[in-house]
């Protein structure tokens, strides 16, 4: 890649210039992801919620967790891993 020619006066193209240098937003683009594991030119499908479950999901991740799952994750998190045994 060359940046021959860039001028730092060039102020419309700053941004292209510094995330040209690291490969681009193109590489860190969810889009970009998707594409790469479903294939070029594919869409992700919009995933619609009726009114009374998008509520029933936001009421719930509102409320505060429970106690036993806290106590569960815990338990898990403080089992070595596979790799340290």
């Amino acid at each position: 890649m060359s940046h021959e020619g860039f001028r730092f006066d060039d102020y419309h193209i700053w941004e292209s210039f510094w995330s040209s240098l690291n490969g681009g937003w193109l590489d860190m683009d969810y889009k970009w992801e998707f594409e790469k594991f479903w294939g070029k030119g594919a869409k992700p499908e919009p995933i619609v919620l009726p009114k009374e479950d998008y509520d029933a999901l936001v009421e719930r991740l509102n409320e505060p967790p429970d106690p036993k799952a806290i106590e569960r994750l815990t338990e898990i998190l403080r089992k070595p891993a596979p790799w340290d045994t």
